[in-house]
């Protein structure tokens, strides 16, 4: 899931030369190492990439990769007669998003009513509409109560095939199952305030069964091995419940204090990895980010709870926190905690945070999210060779990428490895698939690039070599 990235712009991908303007979101602060996710940008010409952050005790993720001298000062083509370089900066990109399943975890205790009734009324024109209009591939599951009561959630279409109007007299009918789009694994009364986390793992092979029976073997049959994942949980309190489903139970509480925080957030990232890597990756490549809209304050009021400062006082309200954010334990007004194991969460796994409690802006963070889950789709690790003028040949030994840190300054020329497995760990190096025609970073480059919110890489090639 790399995903969904930030501010949204804590990162963006633009094509220099006139092209399209991607956003990106990215971590810098999570315990340690970078996680994976998210699909890929085939960029023909230069990007600006930003990216994700991993939990403590995880790989790296992004493509492999490294090795060959400088052939050209930043800013130079290359010397193919007068012409240059045969294939530079001025194509216009060519974007691959990955599809996405978007996993609705929420909330349904006594505190929640005015959350789930703005749920209802977002879903579809602030959430699904934006997601649709982005020409992304998308997929919404809800685990959630379904029915027509305070404490439930209620989808109506398009979204679902539930008519406009019809959840307020569906009584004990089933939700809308709209196959390809829209499911809902119904569990009477659940989520509650603390237990989503185990609830996820329980469900996700059909432990824990679903109301309506319309997924025997859980919620996994619903999810697609290619999509990207994310997982919004929405919920005024924290994680405190103990997972049963291992070889030792798992106690999931982050116990309100920074360090059971992200103790916590590193035990059900580990286990999500253990029951379905196929779906949510590995620790050396995540394909799952976790988005929170829970009880943390305003960004504009929080301080980070490690240096006690204001985490960004000119912020607005609604402002999403980036993962390259601090973590707070200030809760917002109606909230009963601040939820830092899911902050650590979304930190580590390079999703956005956002307050629970702005029931009023409730529209605005559903498009912030939205936007969010679709810009998530794309990371800068893999970088279409752009394609020749009047048909000329690449010469892919020539192949050169210059990388400037945050989009300014002294550029830094990448060196070409001659394959994957060449690829020596350092920070400056990728590789070419001819197969596929792409530019691949290394993984510890991709991590480099991915970290920097306003980097650049441009692709120089001469020509009159070998074609791809």
């Amino acid at each position: 899931m790399n995903y969904l990235r930030s501010a949204i712009a804590a990162s963006a991908m633009v094509v220099l030369a006139g092209g399209s303007s991607l956003v990106s979101c990215g971590s810098d602060e999570a315990p340690t190492s970078a996680g994976a996710g998210g699909g890929a940008s085939s960029v023909s010409s230069a990007v600006a990439a930003g990216g994700s952050g991993g939990l403590a005790g995880s790989g790296v993720g992004g493509a492999g990769v490294g090795g060959a001298s400088p052939t050209f000062a930043a800013g130079q083509g290359g010397s193919v007669g007068a012409g240059g370089s045969c294939a530079d900066a001025v194509v216009a990109a060519n974007v691959t998003v990955k599809p996405v399943d978007i996993i609705f975890v929420v909330d349904v205790s006594g505190s929640m009513s005015e959350e789930i009734a703005s749920i209802e009324k977002n879903i579809n024109l602030n959430f699904a509409q934006i997601i649709s209009q982005s020409g992304v591939d998308y997929r919404i599951i809800m685990l959630v109560d379904h029915g027509p009561g305070t404490f439930e959630l209620c989808v109506e279409a398009p979204l679902s095939t539930i008519p406009k109007g019809g959840c307020a007299t569906i009584g004990s009918k089933p939700p809308g199952t709209n196959p390809g789009k829209f499911y809902q694994y119904s569990m009477s009364g659940y989520p509650q305030s603390n237990d989503s986390l185990c609830l996820v793992l329980d469900s996700l092979y059909g432990t824990k069964k679903d109301d309506f029976n319309l997924a025997p073997n859980g919620w996994v049959e619903w999810l697609r091995p290619e999509a990207a994942k994310v997982l919004l949980f929405i919920t005024d309190d924290r994680p405190s419940c103990t997972w049963l489903g291992g070889d030792t139970p798992i106690e999931f509480d982050d116990k309100s204090t920074s360090a059971g925080a992200k103790q916590m957030a590193i035990a059900f990232d580990k286990a999500l990895l253990g029951l379905a890597p196929q779906q949510f990756g590995t620790s050396a490549a995540r394909n799952y980010q976790f988005f929170g809209l829970i009880g943390l304050q305003a960004k504009n009021l929080a301080k980070n709870v490690d240096s006690a400062q204001p985490i960004a006082p000119q912020a607005s309200p609604l402002d999403p926190f980036l993962p390259t954010e601090g973590v707070t334990q200030d809760e917002c007004p109606s909230a009963v905690s601040a939820a830092m194991g899911y902050q650590y969460l979304a930190k580590g796994t390079g999703g956005l945070r956002f307050p629970v409690c702005e029931l009023n802006g409730f529209d605005a963070i559903f498009t912030a999210i939205a936007k969010g889950v679709v810009s998530g789709t794309k990371i800068p690790c893999e970088i279409e060779l752009p394609k020749p003028k009047d048909n000329q040949e690449l010469d892919l030994k020539t192949v050169s990428l210059l990388y400037t840190p945050s989009g300014m300054g002294m550029a830094e020329e990448f060196v070409q490895a001659a394959s994957p497995a060449a690829c020596s760990g350092k920070k400056n190096e990728f590789y070419i698939d001819k197969e596929k025609g792409k530019i691949f970073l290394c993984p510890l480059t991709c991590v480099l690039v991915e970290a920097d919110a306003t980097a650049k890489v441009q692709v120089k090639i001469e020509c009159g070599g070998d074609a791809f």
